[in-house]
């Protein structure tokens, strides 16, 4: 299976490799204006991957159907491919993924960087807002086995996704882009199959948004105390706020961590 990976090469020497892995719903192209070009123009080879059944990549059985742990086969698979030192940013599914591979990663990983990562407790603190603000389409997606309706129906976009600032050209773009997610792996987020913070063997940075409607405040500042780590929590930001205007400044700062 060939998974889709973008790369974009530094203009002189390389640091090592940055591997942007992307959320539910989303592929690589969600890199593509942002981290991927800025941090190959800061010297690293700088890569997004789609997982299997998203973006580019090939599909491999019914999308709803697909667990964590074959998403974390294709980071494990990818891995392999680049050359080290390999750093991986994840964000949202992508985050969690990221905390199930760092349990036995590559002699070549380095460092990893949690960005509005689903909580390794558990995704509870979303279902209950869900639950509270949106049960009718919290109910459609349960019936439908589809994330879909959540992030698509009734211009819940902007509230789910990102800021109220947000350009409107923006969001239509990422809904032109946007897929389906699996149902069980939303089942795994929900702690079917939890990842175990005592086993992740790499230095980690953790960065949460403020006002991120995904991955609540809370769950990030839970999630940070298990690890032991004091997070990055960006003001005023969305979940997809590396989409939007002003992501420079967090970029900076997860340089910092990945150089220092």
């Amino acid at each position: 299976m060939e998974i889709e990976l973008l790369h974009q090469a530094p203009a002189s020497s390389s640091k090592g490799t940055i591997l942007l892995l992307h959320g539910a719903c989303m592929g690589a192209w969600c890199w593509t204006d942002n981290f991927l070009p800025w941090f190959a123009e800061h010297g690293y080879d700088s890569c997004a991957m789609s997982l299997r059944n998203h973006g580019n990549s090939p599909e491999r059985g019914k999308l709803t159907f697909r667990r964590i742990k074959e998403y974390v086969e294709d980071l494990r698979i990818t891995v392999e491919k680049l050359n080290g030192p390999v750093h991986i940013i994840g964000h949202s599914m992508g985050g969690y993924i990221l905390q199930h591979y760092l349990s036995e990663p590559s002699a070549k990983v380095g460092k990893g960087v949690l960005l509005c990562s689903a909580p390794d407790h558990g995704s509870w603190g979303l279902v209950r807002k869900l639950i509270r603000e949106h049960p009718f389409l919290y109910a459609k997606s349960n019936l439908t086995m589809s994330w879909l309706p959540v992030i698509t129906e009734g211009g819940n976009a902007r509230q789910v996704m990102f800021s109220q600032h947000c350009p409107e050209e923006r969001i239509n773009y990422t809904m032109k882009h946007i897929r389906d997610e699996s149902f069980w792996a939303f089942l795994d987020l929900l702690g079917l199959d939890r990842p175990d913070p005592k086993k992740v063997q790499r230095p980690l940075m953790i960065v949460g948004a403020e006002k991120d409607y995904l991955v609540p405040l809370k769950d990030t500042l839970k999630m940070a105390k298990t690890f032991g780590i004091e997070p990055y929590i960006i003001p005023g930001a969305a979940h997809n706020f590396f989409m939007e205007s002003g992501w420079e400044p967090t970029a900076l700062e997860i340089l910092k961590f990945l150089e220092h």
